[in-house]
Order: C-alpha cells, then structure tokens, then sequence
C-alpha cells in the first residue's frame, strides 16, 4: 500500500478549512492510491485489481478482487473497503477498514473452513504526522486441506506505518497452530504433528533514505515447539525460544547482530539446557547489500541466479572487510557445559583476486565434556560410515562398537598431534589460521599435526 500511503499523505498539502469540501479531496487522493497500489502490489503470483470505486463526500467505499495463482493452486479474495475521510475527525484525516472474504469458487475446504469468518480485517487509521495506526486481525479456524488437518488459533497485530512505508514499528502474536499429517501406506499408521504455542514478534524497522534494505530491530519468542514426525521417530519439543536481531547503518557499512536463546530441548533420552548463541556479521557494504537486495527479488527461486549475483559483487563486498563471529554457541547437558566460538575475516585487498590461503582470517575454539564431544563425533562417522557401506542389514551394536572404536582413534589421534587438549573428563582446543598458518593451541601447526587433523575428519 506504499502508494496509498503517498496518496492520502499528498492530501494533507491540499487541506484549507474542515468541511465538505476538504473531505471529497481527501477521499480523491485515497481513490487514485488505491489504483496505484494495485499496480504496485500486482507482482506473481499476485494480481490485485480494483472492481469498484464508490466515492462520497464524506465517505467511501471501494471493493479489490486478489488472486494468488502458483500454477498449482488459485485463491482469490475479494475485500471490501470502508474508508471515511470526512467531515474531518478531530482525533485523525482518514479511516479505512479492509475486510476480505474467501470468494464461493475457492476450494471447498477454504470455503469450509472460513463459512461465516473473514480471513482477515485490516483497519486503519491515518494521522494528522501522515502515518498511519494499524490492526490487523484473522480469526481463529480448523480446517482439512488435503487430508491434512490445520487448527489456527488465530492472529493479530497492530503497528505504526509511516506514509511512503519506509518505516514500520509493531508487534504481532499467533497463540497457537497445529498441523497433523495424514499417515501414508509408508508411514506405518503414524501421522506426523506439529503444535506451535505462544508466537509472539515485536519490530522497528526503517528503510534508510537512499537505500532498499531494512535496518531496525526484529524481537522473537516461541514459548513451545512439539514436532512428532512420522515413521515412528522420536518426538522432539522445544521450549522457551527468544531471538532478538538488530542491524543498523553506519555510515557506508551495515552492522547486524543475532542473540537467541533456548531454555530446553528434549528428544527420547537427550535433553539440552540453556542453549545460548550470539553472533555478529560487521562491515557489510551497503552499496553492496543495496544492489543485492533489489537484484534477489528477481532472482527469487533462481539459486544460479544468486550464486552469480553474489560472484559479480564480490569486489565490492570484501572491499570492506566483512567479518563474521560466533562469539558463543552454548549448551548444558547431564555431563556439563559445552561452549564453541568462531569467527572468519577477510583481510586481503579487494582490488586483487582473492586468495583463501592468505586473505582470510578464522578461529576456532571449543571446551566441552569428553562423552559430548564424542558424541558429537559418533554421528557424523556413523552417517559417513552408512553412505560408503551400502548394507541393507546391519547389526545396531555391532555398529555402535565399530562407530566408537573409529571415533576414539580419531579423538586420540587429535589429542597427539596438539590439536586437542585434554583435562580430566573435558577437552577444548583453540585453533587459529593467518596469513597461511595454522596454529593449534598457541603452536604452529607442524606437516605432522596436519596429517593427524586430516586423518581425523569423518
């Protein structure tokens, strides 16, 4: 609705005295944004056209027809617009209530599943500051979509939106969603499920002048997450999850932050505790990150068309410098705390071709328990050790034997060679690679120590 917001901003010039008068140009301006903003949102698999237009002096009214058509499915929505912008309120210039319906010809479970409901109200009002104060709102429904069962518990969320949409402020919450898949001739009799609780988002993000990304802060919390899959798998359920990211501009280089939390996951026998990562990407070009933004939105689905837009800015990308650092990445399990970090910088000139050996910069540490460390290795040598063994039977303990034996070899062959340091029930290591060279613990890696890294790789 970006040229919507245009229009009914325009007005606001044109206003003299309240009245009739002043009331019919504004509702002007909102008939002629509504026409641009179909064209503007009008971009497939959208199409948004307007049908009607009833113009008053104090109010009007509008109708919109949206169709979402992927090739493999077609929806359409018509929405109904009551807009008053006249006699002029004391409290704001315009309200507009959108209200969309699912049209009769939609899939009959669409049609089922919102008999009675609109799938979605928008209200909103415009400001005498030329923003405007929103809420949206979807009931809540349960529905079956091919089998398939949907419980929706509904969504809501009410946010500020300045009038050329360059900057929006808000929260928005989904109390709960759950889906359960029907089981097919494979799956045993086992449907697969997955419950949702308490989603909740807040967000401040503004366009800055100039430039089309976003920067501003996104805050994220899940209270639950339970995902039982099919095929008799184990169940898993996630609890407590808050991710809080921020990017901000500054100057010629955009700077973006990741905190997330999680106070537990549980699967069968395993269970995780106050996980714990905190990362930073710094020194993004912004004319880059400018660029790239607007190309990708039509390299949308197109992973070649990516990878080549990324490829041609790759001068302009490290010409600052980019670093990324995983400062923590932490987890407490039965046997203890475990704690991981990284981090990669290029630090080569731009202006020539780009040599990994030399030009880049990483680090590596990691302290955790023995029995977690081991762990994690087991499932990477089993799964590497399934792919080159191709046997339809296999005997479970006797691949756990086979699987621990190679993982103790290789842990010990680390420890030798200084890559591992080990102390007691725990091992940590710190490795550092610059200008060509790896450092394992403080030393130089000797041609030894990096036969004994090699080997050890899964």
């Amino acid at each position: 609705m970006k040229k919507l917001g245009i229009g009914i901003a325009a007005a606001v010039a044109v206003l003299v005295a309240g009245g009739a008068a002043t009331g019919y140009i504004v509702g002007n301006n909102i008939e002629a944004g509504f026409a641009t903003a179909a064209q503007e949102w009008s971009k497939p698999p959208l199409l948004v056209q307007v049908k009607e237009y009833q113009k008053g002096i104090f109010s009007s009214t509008a109708q919109t027809l949206w169709t979402v058509d992927t090739g493999e499915e077609k929806l359409q929505f018509t929405a109904q617009h009551a807009i008053s912008h006249g006699p002029l309120p004391i409290a704001h210039l315009a309200e507009i209530v959108s209200t969309f319906a699912i049209n009769p010809d939609a899939p009959p479970e669409w049609v089922v599943a919102f008999k009675n409901k609109a799938p979605l109200v928008w209200k909103s009002q415009v400001g005498w500051s030329k923003s405007t104060q929103n809420e949206v709102t979807s009931p809540a429904f349960n529905g079956e979509f091919g089998g398939d069962k949907l419980a929706f518990g509904g969504f809501k969320s009410d946010f500020e939106m300045s009038s050329d949409f360059s900057r929006i402020k808000g929260d928005a919450s989904m109390p709960s969603l759950q889906l359960q898949s029907t089981p097919g001739e494979e799956d045993e009799g086992q449907a697969s499920e997955m419950l949702m609780s308490g989603n909740t988002m807040r967000f401040d993000m503004h366009q800055p002048s100039g430039h089309e990304f976003m920067v501003g802060s996104i805050e994220w919390a899940l209270a639950s997450l339970k995902i039982t899959p099919k095929n008799g798998e184990d169940p898993a359920e996630l609890k407590d999850l808050k991710l809080v990211g921020d990017t901000q501009l500054a100057g010629e280089s955009v700077n973006s932050s990741i905190n997330g939390t999680v106070k537990s996951f549980v699967q069968k026998d395993h269970k995780i505790d106050d996980m714990v990562m905190d990362m930073t990407l710094n020194n993004l070009d912004a004319g880059w990150l400018n660029q790239f933004t607007k190309e990708s939105q039509k390299a949308q689905g197109d992973p070649e068309a990516l990878q080549m837009l990324l490829l041609q800015g790759m001068q302009q990308l490290l010409a600052r410098k980019p670093e990324l650092d995983v400062k923590r990445i932490s987890w407490r399990t039965a046997e203890g705390t475990s704690e991981m970090a990284a981090s990669l910088a290029y630090q080569g000139d731009a202006s020539k071709q780009i040599n990994p050996m030399m030009d880049l910069k990483a680090q590596l540490r990691l302290d955790m328990p023995k029995p977690v460390l081991q762990s994690l290795y087991a499932s990477k040598v089993r799964e590497t050790y399934l792919l080159e063994n191709e046997v339809s039977d296999i005997d479970e303990k006797q691949l756990a034997s086979t699987v621990q034996e190679d993982v103790n070899a290789r842990l010990s062959g680390l420890v030798q060679a200084g890559l591992l340091v080990e102390n007691g029930d725990r091992m940590s290591s710190k490795l550092q690679w610059e200008q060509g060279q790896l450092q394992a613990n403080g030393k130089p890696l000797d041609q030894n120590g990096m036969m004994g890294l090699l080997s050890a790789m899964p």
